[in-house]
């Protein structure tokens, strides 16, 4: 029989945080991609969301260097930081591109909407998730692109990593692969 390596002490303090979420926390709703995966350029391809699902998270807006260097993240000077949004484990599939929609404090504003670009977690106190996050402005795609856009970028000359080419650049058919 395998041990558990989550201890009854980090579920306990993972339960009190959900309930600091709850009281303290900004309301907003959660999704994540469907089946998201890689492509050959390394980038995600997704098509579709979930439903959006109701949550409570903590939003620092304007971190400082120190704090992304304590949760390991690589960071010079204040000016290019983005914002540090904490969220709850049991958030199911919280992982790159997930976003989170949550109002202003004025009722007026329009949803924000928050694109995760990176997650870790503090190794010292590890009740709930950090996720680095950007705000997608109006009118801009949520992910980067979908299967379709990437297949019709990617069919130019001006990019590298290209079916049927060798290393120099030349087209080969199947066919004709090992012949010279």
């Amino acid at each position: 029989m395998v041990p558990h390596l989550i201890g009854p002490d980090i579920l306990l303090m993972r339960k009190r945080y959900n309930e600091a979420l709850a009281q303290q926390g900004q309301h907003c709703t959660y999704q994540f991609p469907n089946l998201a995966k890689p492509n050959e350029q390394a980038e995600a391809e997704v098509d579709s969301y979930s439903e959006p699902m109701d949550t409570f998270v903590f939003l620092d807006g304007n971190p400082k260097v120190k704090t992304y260097k304590r949760y390991g993240f690589v960071a010079d000077n204040e000016s290019d930081l983005v914002p540090l949004l904490h969220c709850s484990w049991d958030l199911p599939n919280v992982q790159k591109d997930s976003i989170f929609t949550y109002a202003g404090l004025y009722s007026g504003l329009e949803p924000r909407k928050y694109r995760v670009i990176d997650i870790t977690y503090d190794a010292m106190c590890a009740d709930h998730l950090i996720c680095r996050v950007v705000l997608v402005a109006n009118g801009q795609p949520i992910v980067g692109r979908t299967k379709k856009e990437i297949e019709q970028t990617f069919n130019t000359s001006n990019h590298f990593l290209k079916q049927n080419t060798d290393y120099r650049g030349n087209y080969y058919s199947d066919n004709h692969k090992g012949d010279n």
